[in-house]
């Protein structure tokens, strides 16, 4: 049965990151083609459509959630609870490295692709660096993604109300992603490209985190018993 769940997981998670690979590098190859321009431009028209006061005040808060001095912060608050109150040193040590592996590509790829921001015009801030894939999208997926699956299986069990993380995680992703294209500082295809690269790292980080669990419960459960854990 464990060899089961485990083959089935590997799968599950080889197949999600095989097609998330594909979607990016077809996005990083199309950075030219007319129809990757044309979505760029009719999407992200209509996103700056909407521009007002309110929105752009929404806006500019979810880019601050999505800042590196905020995960930064948040990464500690969360770190220090998993290790000290949890005692999941494995976890908190996968996190780490996921988030700090995440900044790290996202630099490497944006000076290796070397897209343009789009016009200083349509900026409502400033910002310095290449376009592609948008650092915001990619590491907040894998950051409040991880976030997310970190806090709903330690609590899933213990509160009624775990079932309302994964979607309010989804949620302050997607605004994150949509407030960067809202600011005029990314195209649609940056957003995109930065959710599959960092959804890549969240498949890589929630299987780790999968395996490190399975291997503590396989060392305090009683042999032939099946627990919750081994059927998820």
């Amino acid at each position: 049965m464990k060899g089961k769940v485990v083959a089935r997981d590997l799968s599950w998670s080889l197949g999600g990151a095989g097609a998330l690979l594909l979607i990016f590098i077809v996005l990083s190859q199309s950075i030219s083609a007319k129809w990757l321009q044309a979505f760029d431009q009719h999407v992200g028209g209509y996103i700056q459509e909407q521009r007002g006061d309110t929105w752009t005040s929404v806006a500019k808060f979810f880019t601050f959630m999505g800042s590196g001095s905020t995960e930064f912060i948040l990464f500690f608050l969360v770190a220090g609870l998993l290790y000290f109150k949890f005692k999941h040193r494995w976890e908190t040590l996968v996190l780490f490295v996921g988030v700090l592996g995440a900044w790290l590509l996202n630099s490497g790829l944006k000076d290796l692709i070397k897209r343009d921001r789009p016009s200083a015009e349509v900026w409502l801030i400033e910002v310095d660096s290449f376009s592609f894939p948008s650092g915001h999208a990619m590491v907040s997926i894998l950051f409040y993604g991880l976030l997310a699956y970190l806090l709903w299986v330690n609590v899933r069990q213990t509160w009624r109300a775990a079932w309302l993380i994964p979607p309010i995680a989804v949620l302050v992703i997607l605004c994150i992603g949509l407030s960067r294209i809202y600011l005029g500082v990314h195209y649609p295809s940056d957003v995109l490209a930065g959710y599959t690269a960092g959804g890549l790292g969240l498949i890589g980080c929630m299987h780790a985190i999968r395996t490190i669990r399975r291997r503590r419960v396989m060392t305090s459960t009683p042999k032939g018993k099946t627990t919750f854990l081994e059927n998820m």
